[in-house]
């Protein structure tokens, strides 16, 4: 019965997001078409990846850490290790999280900002229990994770690149269900309450897509 309402949640974020999908393709198109634009466009999702696993360090920590939480921890610190180890063999050379090696890092730490006050928000007559916060963050963020990621894959095959997001994929997709089954636990899980979430999240990605697209059309700043 869970698994039919998140199947559900999920087909109306589909829904909301197709207008998206026509700018997202174009977006991925301009950043493939040069190794300088998709190598800070990489380095730009390891920065999200590894700001992921912060959050859930900062706010997961101490003796309440289970397996679970720490399995998903591992997990997000590996997929920001991908994206930085495939931005520096494309760029061939070593990047940091600084302007220069991304596209628009304001605009990242502002979408995580702005969804985590929603979030909060949203679960304002809920007792405060972290673990919930937790779940709902990461579930959207997996949402949004699966969606855009699928997208990103049929790009760099259409683009004859080497680099696959499959198993990365496979990890993102087993997320969507542990989180919700844990929230489902807790007795926490509200499909409705969710989707207004998920509302809000897209008009948060649009603005963060946005920022993005601007970022790749600019030229990069070359340090005297």
């Amino acid at each position: 019965m869970m698994q039919q309402s998140l199947d559900a949640v999920r087909g109306a974020f589909e829904s909301d997001n197709a207008p998206l999908v026509p700018r997202v393709r174009s977006f991925l198109a301009d950043v493939l078409r040069t190794p300088a634009s998709h190598a800070r466009f990489m380095n730009e999702l390891s920065l999200m990846e590894h700001m992921g696993s912060n959050k859930i360090m900062a706010t997961q920590h101490g003796a309440g850490m289970d397996l679970p939480t720490l399995k998903h921890l591992a997990e997000e610190a590996r997929h920001a290790f991908f994206f930085k180890r495939h931005a520096e063999g494309v760029a061939r050379r070593t990047m940091d999280y600084v302007q220069a090696d991304l596209l628009s890092p304001a605009a990242g730490r502002l979408y995580f900002q702005k969804l985590d006050i929603a979030v909060e928000q949203a679960l304002a007559g809920e007792p405060p229990r972290s673990k919930v916060l937790y779940l709902h963050m990461s579930l959207i963020v997996e949402f949004r994770a699966v969606w855009f990621y699928h997208l990103y894959e049929a790009a760099l095959r259409q683009a004859g690149s080497k680099i696959s997001l499959k198993s990365l994929l496979a990890e993102e997709q087993g997320h969507l269900s542990d989180m919700a089954e844990r929230l489902d636990v807790l007795g926490a899980w509200d499909p409705t309450r969710l989707a207004l979430m998920c509302r809000a999240e897209t008009a948060l990605f649009g603005t963060l897509l946005g920022r993005l697209e601007r970022a790749v059309a600019a030229p990069v700043a070359v340090a005297a």
